[in-house]
């Protein structure tokens, strides 16, 4: 039983240890780029693929070569980040509990309101320098734009030519 559950340690280190290899490629290709979207994203895209690797490096050292330390390391940082990522889950219900969404007759979507919400979360989006990174982005990027008003242009044509065809 011990061979086996290092085994599938192992392996299971050995794949998120490759896995990681592509996130922190990513967060390399985007340092080229000097646009704000990108930059935005690399930091945190950089430390997430290292934070992988080490811990996975530390799981798949422990698992194979038996090193008992290396696995008490894994084994606390595993909880650690479990731990977290149930924190954040719980965090995201308690700030969108009550925005359930009202239905719309019609349609297939529901209606959000941002007064349903929590007082944290109506603060954070009402703040205009929340906002100020993602309009630089948005503004910066011409593929996005043109893409927006693409998009846009279609929803116009389509609403209008829909109008007309009954």
């Amino acid at each position: 039983m011990y061979r086996l559950s290092n085994t599938v340690i192992g392996f299971l280190n050995l794949f998120t240890l490759l896995a990681s290899i592509p996130i922190i490629g990513g967060g390399l290709w985007m340092a080229r780029s000097s646009t704000t979207c990108e930059s935005f994203l690399q930091t945190p895209l950089l430390v997430i693929g290292f934070v992988v690797l080490i811990i996975s490096l530390a799981g798949f050292i422990g698992a194979c070569f038996h090193v008992a330390w290396a696995l008490w390391v894994y084994l606390v940082v595993m909880l650690f980040l479990i731990a977290t990522l149930m924190g954040f889950t719980a965090f995201g219900f308690v700030v969108t509990s009550q925005g359930a969404g009202v239905d719309v007759p019609g349609r297939a979507y529901k209606e959000y309101h941002l007064e349903d919400y929590s007082p944290w979360l109506r603060k954070r989006i009402k703040d205009p320098n929340y906002w100020s990174n993602i309009r630089s982005c948005i503004l910066g990027s011409k593929r996005l734009v043109q893409s927006f008003l693409f998009g846009l242009l279609l929803i116009i044509l389509r609403g209008t030519c829909l109008q007309y065809r009954y």
